[in-house]
């Protein structure tokens, strides 16, 4: 069926890597029907700003997790999944959306083509350290004040920004370490990574028996010939990260004040002076408002907010820095809640109801009481949405449950099967052999002590 004109082919034609058709997008349930009843108007009136799933400005903490995981998530997710083509309200094929991120954990969102086809990323192309800027607390940058990195979305605010850069630090911390080595540094970047994604991340997002119970499973059917994203993972379950974003993180001991994720006045454009932001807004970071990683990670940092269904009220009126005027109205106008959009997105890829997928994998499903009143929720409730209503009702809101965890564990854990190069295909008995604070694991705390380490640009 085409979707418009000319771009009924779209993401036919992918390159190959590792995974035969590794850029599609597809479908973990493709058996099971779609929700019929829950409408585009439905998603309005569940996640309009100042409805059912406004939490205000401080929702209820997560004790379990600390801040910096939900921008870790954010970073894992770039690093999985780029889908610039489909659109909103508009019947989506996810056979037809091309994934512009293969669907492994392999930080290609840093590493780009490597230094070979992409020098400007290194400090050239004979030698495989990033190039960052000299000041050791910013990307390089063009005049337009733009990093210069593997994915631009790793620059949508100052955390994930910071994020990005230590995750250059660290491979150049390595690459130093293992005396110019370019392919076996990667390695051991990758290896260590994923051990964080696997041990640390997934088992504090899902809890210990979701992720045993998926690395003793046999591979997921869907999975035999090729790797892909399922919308089921990308379009719902892994967005339970929304509910965990707070409306101001303090970033470091310098700074007075908290900054608010979004800019809070009407004038939305990068002040003159970057120095003037009280929000984390991206661009130049002196070392003023260089992030404190020991306030996102550790038992004396910020927390996350509950995975739960109450979304900080800024991103239920989203500013235009965020979606643009053509897109979005004044305050209150529903194509400026994240969770519309959430919702919306849901419908447009006709996704299963959470009670479907409950009942495929035999797990009693949430009761309505359990729910709560869903407009249009007739037929079961949007996948996004039971997802986080799981979390609260079965979890208390410190990690996913049932299905939640159940699609989240089972696609980190098979997309590392399915990558031939990962530690858990190639040598599941591997474990991390950097410096940590205990012998045998490694955490992103001790990734970010080695980030520190790491010697500056010239």
């Amino acid at each position: 069926m085409s979707h418009g004109g000319e771009h009924w082919h779209r993401g036919l034609h992918v390159p190959k890597g590792r995974f035969h058709r590794s850029g599609r997008f597809g479908r973990k349930f493709p058996h099971l029907g779609s929700l019929k009843s829950f409408t585009l108007e439905d998603a309005e009136k569940l996640g309009k700003f100042g409805g059912a799933l406004d939490g205000g400005e401080t929702p209820a903490e997560n004790s379990k997790i600390s801040a910096g995981f939900t921008f870790l998530g954010q970073f894992i997710d770039h690093d999985l999944t780029f889908d610039t083509t489909s659109q909103l309200e508009f019947q989506n094929d996810p056979e037809a959306i091309q994934n512009f991120r293969t669907p492994a954990f392999e930080l290609d969102s840093v590493y780009g083509l490597g230094p070979k086809a992409q020098p400007y990323l290194y400090e050239s192309s004979s030698t495989g350290r990033f190039l960052t800027a000299t000041s050791g607390v910013d990307h390089q940058r063009n005049v337009n004040g733009t990093a210069i990195i593997g994915d631009p979305r790793n620059d949508e605010n100052m955390l994930i920004s910071q994020l990005h850069l230590a995750f250059q630090k660290f491979h150049n911390y390595v690459y130093d370490d293992l005396k110019g080595d370019f392919e076996a540094a990667q390695t051991e970047v990758r290896w260590h990574y994923q051990w964080i994604v696997l041990n640390e991340f997934l088992r504090l997002t899902c809890g210990d028996d979701a992720v045993d119970e998926a690395l003793a499973r046999p591979m997921v059917a869907g999975y035999a010939d090729e790797a892909f994203m399922p919308v089921e993972f990308a379009v719902a379950a892994y967005r339970f990260g929304h509910s965990q974003v707070r409306a101001r993180y303090r970033v470091n001991g310098v700074l007075a004040n908290p900054l608010s994720i979004f800019p809070e006045t009407a004038d939305t454009a990068q002040p003159a002076d970057p120095d003037d932001r009280d929000d984390l807004r991206s661009g130049p970071v002196n070392p003023r408002f260089a992030v404190d990683w020991s306030l996102f990670f550790g038992a004396n940092a910020q927390r996350t907010n509950k995975i739960d269904s109450k979304l900080a009220t800024p991103l239920l009126n989203l500013p235009f820095s965020v979606v643009d005027e053509e897109n979005g109205g004044g305050d209150g106008d529903p194509r400026r809640s994240l969770a519309v959009r959430n919702l919306q997105r849901g419908i447009s890829f006709a996704l299963p109801a959470g009670e479907t997928i409950a009942g495929f994998y035999g797990i009693p499903p949430l009761t309505k009481a359990q729910v709560g009143d869903v407009p249009g929720g007739e037929d079961g409730t949007p996948l996004w949405f039971y997802v986080l209503k799981e979390a609260e009702v079965l979890a208390n809101g410190e990690r996913l449950a049932g299905v939640g965890a159940r699609i989240v564990s089972e696609v980190f854990v098979d997309l590392l099967r399915m990558d031939t190069a990962s530690f858990l295909a190639r040598d599941p008995g591997w474990t991390p052999t950097l410096e940590s604070k205990k012998k045998g694991h490694f955490g992103i705390e001790d990734l970010l002590a080695l980030a520190a380490k790491a010697k500056n640009n010239a």
